[in-house]
């Protein structure tokens, strides 16, 4: 079971074909995949004009696990413990308190936002730098 964090989506929008063939892949081998609330709003937030339908059937293909009681407890646990030495932020708490909650490994690019044990992280593709 895997829970996508927003990195792995704006990827995908940005052209990442690492990102692409990442979640098609995985969604083949698991046959479901699923994303946090929180990354919904992420995504929104970043939205370009135009990008209205291609983002809706990006959210079409995962099943979206909302931010309720549970989550907000133990997310509220990781910011305690991670704030101020991992600077550890809201959405990166409560996406990863998601993951717990699910028993789902979390695919991110962004090691350092998460830095609680007990969440199995993956970074699912190395994203090369761009040449100036």
């Amino acid at each position: 079971m895997q829970l996508i964090d927003t990195d792995v989506l704006i990827d995908h929008f940005h052209g990442v074909p690492a990102a692409t063939n990442y979640i098609a892949e995985a969604l083949l081998a698991d046959g479901e995949l699923f994303i946090s609330v929180v990354s919904v709003t992420e995504v929104l937030a970043g939205m370009r004009a135009g990008e209205e339908t291609s983002t809706e059937e990006l959210f079409a293909l995962f099943t979206i696990r909302p931010a309720d009681e549970s989550v907000a407890r133990i997310a509220g646990k990781y910011l305690n413990q991670f704030a101020d030495t991992h600077r550890l932020d809201l959405g990166d708490g409560l996406i990863a308190a998601t993951a717990k909650l699910l028993g789902a490994d979390l695919v991110t690019r962004n090691m350092k936002h998460y830095p609680m044990t007990d969440v199995t992280v993956r970074v699912p593709y190395e994203r090369g730098r761009k040449k100036k």
